[in-house]
């Protein structure tokens, strides 16, 4: 474990170190053990690598391009306003380095460090509740890793001296992997454990049972990517994984320990705070509106979802909501011309999903749509739109509601078997997506074309992948990939450029 930028973040959560939190000098000591400059006890890591899965992995740049790519949001400021409008130079080898960093410098090798660390004949050996869930989490950084930019380092990864210049696995070969860890974390959270992590554990405090469902659930995404290069298969493969994966939102893989301290902070609500990058997107916000008139003729089928995801311009209650165009918006880094997502869902404490329930339920009922199977697909997706609905302020509005003021949304959205389409699941997934989950959107919009996105810059490009770092290009160029961001990744296009 690294002195990383998150330590500041972790030392503040006394709940992680005790009510005498360490110091910096007590965790440079650790850090800098003359035998084992990178040990650090598993007490110690277990903190580190669940905040820099949500935080590092997951909350910023990498969700942050998805966004406007997949048109949850516009670039309305700097690089990602550059990015929108697919300006020259502006999504290249630079925009990917820290994240990059935190992967492969930080993440991957703090969770290696556990899985050896807790495996037998390890300094802290048979402790088999953190191994298993440091391969969770390992599975899961890498899927994001691989998903975004293709053929990546994995089995020669972090060997340190040995290996400076590791070579870059096929996707294919890397979701072989990463269905085989997660099999044997199944099996390490089953045994005794020597220790357990408790309060550590920032998402299940050490519950094993919770973990194996997260385990379960992330074979089940991972499955669903495969729609495109196996229909039939990837549909098998999800179903007889979701019965052991998670049956409610209770049992979801969020982060929920941001704090209102300025170094604890949602990294969402850090850059809208400080920097105000994005907007709300119009293709967005015209999805929840159900039109792309600027009147609209009808809101009675409105999405109810709207005041719980979309702020007025400004966040003045008497303002109008508006969108900002993907590709040609105006600069808003004042906040005056275009809605920000709603203070209920980005602030500084919220809760960061990662992998939910909900999410599940929508790719059970494009599995079973693939088989056939239109009664149970749309029993999934009526359960998956009724939970997100229920959990963002539109309770009166789920399939089984008898209010007249949501007649009009019920019979658009619940459209019943014998209509239900891929199109229907994937934009009903993408709002439950909004804003945390864009990365999902992002790889659901390359398997499967919807929504339909209309920033008219995607004619000169639209990125299909993320470039490969400059620092890989600097230092091992010989094994880098020879692709462009245009080309899909192996799951989208079949091809491992």
């Amino acid at each position: 474990m690294r002195h990383s930028k998150l330590t500041p973040y972790l030392m503040m959560m006394g709940l992680v170190f005790g009510t005498n939190a360490c110091s910096d000098d007590k965790l440079d000591e650790i850090n800098t053990n003359p035998n084992s400059p990178v040990d650090a006890p598993l007490a110690l890591l277990m903190p580190q690598v669940a905040v820099d899965a949500a935080f590092g992995i997951s909350g910023t740049d990498l969700a942050w391009y998805s966004s406007i790519f997949v048109e949850h949001t516009a670039g309305v400021h700097a690089q990602f306003e550059s990015a929108d409008k697919r300006a020259n130079a502006s999504f290249n080898a630079t925009a990917t380095s820290n994240n990059w960093d935190d992967i492969y410098a930080t993440e991957l090798q703090d969770l290696d460090l556990m899985i050896s660390r807790g495996s037998t004949g390890g300094a802290e050996a048979d402790s088999w509740r953190y191994v298993g869930i440091a391969k969770v989490l390992k599975a899961y950084v890498m899927s994001v890793t691989t998903d975004l930019f293709g053929r990546v380092p994995y089995s020669e990864a972090n060997k340190g001296a040995a290996n400076l210049k590791p070579t870059y696995d096929t996707q294919q070969s890397i979701y072989t992997s990463l269905n085989a860890l997660l099999d044997e974390a199944i099996v390490d959270l089953d045994k005794p454990s020597a220790k357990t992590p408790g309060a550590a554990d920032f998402y299940y405090n050490g519950d094993a049972a919770k973990w194996k469902k997260a385990a379960y659930a992330l074979k089940v995404r991972l499955a669903n990517h495969l729609s495109k290069r196996d229909p039939a298969g990837s549909a098998a493969a999800v179903l007889a994984a979701m019965p052991n994966a998670f049956a409610s939102s209770a049992d979801n893989l969020s982060f929920t320990k941001y704090t209102s301290t300025a170094i604890g902070e949602n990294p969402w609500f850090q850059e809208e705070n400080d920097r105000s990058h994005f907007a709300v997107s119009t293709t967005f916000f015209n999805i929840l509106r159900n039109t792309t008139a600027a009147t609209d003729a009808n809101p009675a089928d409105n999405d109810p979802r709207i005041p719980f995801l979309i702020d007025p311009v400004g966040r003045v209650a008497t303002a109008a909501r508006v969108g900002a165009p993907n590709g040609t918006a105006i600069n808003d880094q004042g906040r005056t011309r275009y809605s920000r997502a709603s203070v209920n869902l980005v602030n500084a404490t919220a809760v960061q999903p990662m992998l939910t329930y909900s999410e599940l339920k929508f790719i059970e009922a494009e599995a079973r749509l693939r088989t056939g199977d239109r009664t149970g697909a749309y029993a999934a997706y009526v359960t998956a739109v009724n939970t997100d609905l229920a959990s963002k302020g539109g309770a009166d509005f789920i399939s089984t509601s008898t209010s007249p003021a949501s007649l009009e949304f019920r019979n658009r959205v619940f459209v019943g078997a014998a209509n239900l389409s891929l199109r229907d699941i994937i934009t009903q997934k993408y709002i439950s997506f909004f804003v945390y989950q864009s990365i999902e959107a992002y790889n659901d919009y390359r398997r499967t074309g919807f929504p339909v996105l209309n920033n008219p810059r995607n004619s000169v490009f639209f990125p299909r992948r993320f470039p490969y770092p400059q620092s890989e290009l600097d230092t091992n160029a010989d094994n880098v990939p020879t692709t462009a961001i245009g080309n899909g990744v192996w799951w989208d296009d079949g091809s491992e450029d």
